[in-house]
């Protein structure tokens, strides 16, 4: 009997990840790398995008309806917050642009690179970026909305 390995839990989530990206491709008529580009890098980076935004609108929101110096704070705050995501996708869209081939594999040699210097696998690395800090940070970002338009 083998002994357990905790490369062998990050594959089968990486596979299902890879079975989701194969057939979303052939739903949109993509190939796996295009649909990859597209759904890793450009629309998970517009949504992170989006969310990082919104703290920022629900902050002008409170400014606008409450008016006081914090609010101008917490504003001036969220709006340098919501400016980083900006930044950040546009340094992404500018690193993996077209052709789908070449952003691919770049992205590719990135996620290894990471794995090597964590000392851990391109298939773990994969996960904790696309899946576990995504989420992470989608939900942190829904949360301080949510929190601030309810103050």
């Amino acid at each position: 009997m083998r002994p357990f390995r905790w490369n062998d839990v990050a594959s089968l989530p990486f596979r299902l990840c890879v079975a989701f990206l194969q057939l979303l491709g052939k739903v949109c008529g993509l190939t796996y790398i295009q649909i990859s580009v597209v759904f890793n890098l450009w629309l998970q980076g517009a949504v992170l995008t989006l969310s990082g935004l919104a703290p920022a609108a629900a902050a002008v929101y409170r400014f606008c309806t409450g008016g006081s110096t914090l609010w101008l704070a917490v504003t001036t705050l969220f709006l340098a917050y919501a400016a980083v995501y900006v930044y950040g996708f546009i340094r992404m869209l500018r690193l993996y642009h077209l052709p789908f081939d070449d952003a691919f594999w770049l992205c590719v040699k990135d996620l290894e690179k990471l794995a090597d210097k964590w000392h851990t696998t391109y298939q773990k690395v994969n996960l904790i970026i696309f899946v576990l800090f995504f989420l992470m940070l989608l939900g942190a970002n829904i949360w301080l909305s949510y929190y601030i338009y309810h103050l």
